[in-house]
């Protein structure tokens, strides 16, 4: 197995998630999320630090996990400050991977760097969640999720040790900090936290009750989507060489390492013009999750170990062989 999840103090529907179970991720699903979550205009991201960036984040799944996603010798050789950033990206991809596989959430992203978000202004300040720190003013959550009829507020912290008690109350201070999202309030307001370990990966999911006061977050749900598959969008998609990818297109990113999209999907997400009314814009973000959702048994079934498909429609498969080489003994 490859560790263990402790998930907390859910409410209503979600408290089903309470309790302690194995994180069943594969490190092609850590890969898959590694390249989905945190960098929502690819375009920006590779004026910034070029065409590699998604080969670089392969890559570092690749050496600093292992299958079992356990931590491999060259993680735990880095000096520390290299393991905080590291940590800080495994730790989102840890997070992604449990807002998709246990929450059903099919987009978690970063908001802030959207065209059209829309932070608002509260008289009173935000009530934090029980066992919280008092939000600042300023503060913001990392992440939003988006399921159909849902919105989700979630903190990701990466790390290789256990969180103090106060690392979790700042953490569920800046989830406390959002009132509303669009007009509705958060089914919940998640504090997440993964450690990453030689003996496997641990992780911490906290959702305390809270009172809904706090600033309103507005965005447009069909920028999220087109964000969520800007990888896809911006760049040029071909048919995939390898069997399991039937259905999708998308491209190699790695030597045996492909990335890819359901054909439907991406024509629903980028067909028929730029949508420009709110009614257009709606329908077009329905008819992405009514497709999600009529292929989730599909997708399901394509999972293996080395073929991580994700309730968005993405695909990542992963042929290379083994894991990091063993060091030689000396004679």
């Amino acid at each position: 197995m490859a560790g263990k999840v402790v998930v907390s103090q859910f409410t209503g529907a979600f408290a089903k998630l309470n309790g302690t179970t194995d994180i069943n991720a594969t490190r092609a699903d850590i890969i898959r999320s590694l390249l989905t979550v945190g960098y929502p205009n690819r375009k920006k991201a590779i004026r910034k630090v070029g065409l590699w960036r998604a080969r670089m984040l392969s890559a570092m799944a690749y050496g600093y996990l292992d299958r079992k996603l356990r931590t491999t010798e060259y993680f735990r050789n880095l000096e520390q400050t290299e393991k905080v950033g590291v940590s800080f990206l495994l730790g989102q991809a840890f997070t992604h991977w449990f807002a998709q596989d246990r929450m059903d959430i099919e987009f978690l992203l970063h908001v802030a760097g959207f065209e059209s978000t829309t932070w608002g202004t509260s008289t009173a300040a935000a009530s934090a969640k029980t066992g919280a720190s008092p939000p600042s003013p300023k503060s913001r959550p990392d992440f939003i999720g988006m399921k159909k009829a849902e919105k989700h507020v979630f903190e990701s912290k990466g790390r290789i040790r256990r969180p103090p008690q106060t690392a979790v109350a700042k953490a569920l201070g800046q989830v406390s900090a959002l009132r509303a999202i669009n007009g509705t309030q958060p089914a919940t307001r998640c504090a997440t936290f993964f450690m990453l370990k030689a003996s496997g990966a641990e992780g911490q999911v906290v959702d305390p009750e809270g009172d809904a006061t706090g600033v309103e977050l507005k965005f447009d749900e069909w920028e999220m989507i087109t964000k969520a598959y800007a990888f896809f969008l911006d760049g040029e998609n071909s048919e995939l060489p390898d069997a399991a990818g039937e259905g999708y297109v998308g491209r190699q990113i790695d030597d045996g390492v492909f990335f890819a999209i359901d054909k439907k999907v991406l024509s629903a997400a980028s067909g028929q013009g730029l949508p420009v009314s709110a009614s257009e814009r709606q329908q077009r973000r329905d008819e992405v999750f009514d497709i999600l959702a009529h292929r989730a048994s599909h997708y399901r079934e394509r999972r293996t170990e080395d073929v991580s498909p994700g309730p968005d429609g993405t695909l990542l498969i992963d042929r290379r062989p083994g894991g990091i080489r063993p060091r030689r003994k000396k004679a």
